[in-house]
C-alpha cells in the first residue's frame, strides 16, 4: 500500500500542471524579537544595551513556487544586530537558509519548514573585542502565516525555533543559547 501511495504522489507532482507552475523571485524583510541574552554592553553614562540571539533585522531572497493550493519557498538571507559606542562596537551576524511549504486559503498562506543558520558570529571591536564568539551551524524549524494584501505583496508573522551552540574558542566557554524568535515580515514577489 505504501508503494501505491508513493507512486500516486509522484505522478500527481510530476503532472504538467505542476511542471508549468509559476515560479517567482521573492524578497522579505523581517524584524525579529526573542532569544536568550547574548551580549550586554555597559556604557559610561550608566546605560546598557543587550543583543539577544533571536533578534533583530533579517533580509531574505529566494524563489517561490506556486503549485495551486500550495506554495513552496526556498530562501537564503542574512540576520544582523549590533551595538555601537565611541570606543568600540559589537556585531552579531548569521546567514540563513529556509525551505517552507505553505498552504493557500484565499489571501492567506499558512505553513512551515526548516531553518538553517550558518556562519553565526559575534565580532567585537575596540574595547568590545573581548565579545568575539563563534558558533556551530544550527538547524531548527519555522512556522509562518502570511496575508497577501495585493497579488504580489504580503505581511506576515514568523516563529523560528532554533538553538545556537557557542564554541569553546576565542576565550569563551561552550554554551547553548535559545535563538528562537517571533518576527513581523513584509515581502514581495515578482
Amino acid at each position: 500500500m505504501k508503494i501505491k501511495g508513493f507512486l500516486l504522489i509522484a505522478i500527481f507532482m510530476s503532472s504538467s500542471s505542476y511542471a508549468m507552475a509559476d515560479i517567482d523571485f521573492l524578497a522579505e524583510l523581517g524584524i525579529h524579537n526573542g532569544g536568550d541574552n547574548l551580549v550586554t554592553a555597559n556604557f559610561t553614562d550608566g546605560s546598557n544595551a543587550t543583543i539577544k540571539t533571536g533578534e533583530f533585522l533579517a533580509l531574505d531572497l529566494g524563489i517561490a513556487w506556486d503549485m495551486g493550493i500550495m506554495e513552496a519557498r526556498v530562501a537564503g538571507g542574512w540576520k544582523y544586530d549590533s551595538i555601537s559606542a565611541v570606543d568600540g562596537g559589537i556585531d552579531f551576524s548569521r546567514f540563513t537558509h529556509q525551505f517552507i511549504l505553505l498552504f493557500k486559503a484565499g489571501e492567506w498562506r499558512f505553513g512551515g519548514g526548516y531553518a538553517y543558520h550558518f556562519n553565526v558570529e559575534v565580532d567585537g571591536s575596540g574595547e568590545a573585542s573581548v565579545a568575539d564568539s563563534e558558533f556551530d551551524d544550527a538547524l531548527g524549524w519555522t512556522a509562518q502565516a502570511n496575508y497577501y494584501f495585493t497579488e504580489d505583496a504580503y505581511v506576515g508573522l514568523v516563529y523560528t525555533n532554533i538553538e545556537y551552540d557557542r564554541l569553546a574558542t576565542l576565550g569563551n566557554s561552550s554554551q547553548t543559547f535559545d535563538a528562537s524568535s517571533i518576527a513581523f515580515t513584509i515581502g514581495g514577489r515578482w
